[in-house]
């Protein structure tokens, strides 16, 4: 296994969560651990990956995988498992030495690198078949530089399956009045989103971290893929299940949904995700026909930078949800 360190945090933000990250996976907080079981069979090991089949008809066999911001958890060792050369990239040293001890543990291959995912230069363009980034650009204050570079170090027909909170969800989260919830920051606001307690509790763990989240509107995000190259083919808005460790996870149906929403504790996180997705997810995919671009439009070449999977565990208490690892 080959590792490349290289200290880059793009700014304060990047430098303060990258701190808080090392903090949760010090105290090892479940986000910060590969949660559930993997199957043994490769079509277990897929469909525990992409319970939600975002990579369906997408061969893993010999195709180049980033997962991007992808430590602590399963997701780039069950890709190299596959038969995908995987690389990791992560800006929680903590989060990378979590998975490199999984891989090792399995007897698997992963290039690890340490950084920021609005930095992705030690990559060439078109390196990547597929990058898969669950939950993390909530951390970032600027999601289009993040997805500016997916759009570089993808190859032409390549895939980019990301996740994050809802951006409205996250601005509700801990606002219930008695009688309904409110919001903490104007939906058009761009700031990082303040909440009153920065404790995350698990069982026997608890610990401070007040990280800086960003709930990133949704146009945004998708107008920040059609400047990258990338043509949306897939978005989803969900509220996933509890984690299993023998049945995948995957997002409740909308029945579900509708029948627990007056059955959970009233003004808890869970009751507030049956009103409400608590993440947003899409399938993009990198264009390869010019003509689309338009006949006036120069060819786009992405500037690099000059310069971190699953829901809260059954049982712990109804805090706001964070983002999961798997």
């Amino acid at each position: 296994m080959t590792r490349a360190t290289k200290r880059i945090a793009v700014d304060d933000v990047a430098a303060h969560n990258q701190r808080m990250w090392d903090r949760l996976s010090a105290a090892g907080i479940p986000y910060t651990r590969p949660q559930g079981t993997s199957p043994k069979t490769a079509a277990g090991k897929r469909a525990f990956l992409d319970p939600n089949g975002r990579l369906a008809g997408v061969a893993l066999t010999g195709r180049r995988v980033l997962a991007l911001a992808g430590g602590g958890g399963w997701h780039p060792v069950l890709f190299a498992e596959l038969g995908a050369s995987t690389t990791v990239l992560d800006i929680s040293a903590r989060q990378l030495k979590t998975v490199r001890d999984l891989a090792r543990s399995r007897d698997v291959k992963l290039r690890l690198l340490h950084g920021d995912m609005r930095d992705l230069s030690a990559f060439a363009d078109g390196s990547f078949d597929v990058v898969w980034h669950s939950h993390s650009i909530v951390f970032v204050p600027d999601a289009a530089r993040v997805i500016a570079e997916v759009g570089r170090v993808l190859a032409p027909g390549g895939v980019y399956r990301a996740s994050t909170m809802h951006p409205v969800t996250l601005r509700m989260y801990g606002t219930w009045t008695g009688t309904g919830w409110g919001f903490r920051q104007s939906y058009f606001e761009d700031g990082a989103v303040a909440f009153d307690d920065a404790t995350w509790e698990f069982t026997n763990v608890k610990v401070t971290a007040p990280t800086l989240e960003y709930g990133h509107r949704i146009s945004d995000l998708i107008n920040a893929c059609a400047a990258a190259g990338l043509v949306v083919d897939g978005f989803w808005e969900t509220t996933p299940g509890e984690i299993s460790t023998k049945v995948p996870l995957r997002a409740l149906p909308r029945k579900t949904l509708l029948a627990e929403r007056d059955a959970l504790e009233p003004g808890s996180d869970d009751a507030l995700e049956r009103y409400l997705p608590a993440f947003i997810e899409w399938r993009a995919r990198k264009l390869s026909l010019p003509s689309l671009r338009g006949p006036a439009s120069p060819r786009r070449t992405a500037s690099r930078s000059r310069t971190a999977s699953g829901p809260r565990p059954a049982g712990s208490p109804t805090t706001r949800r964070r983002p999961p690892a798997r």
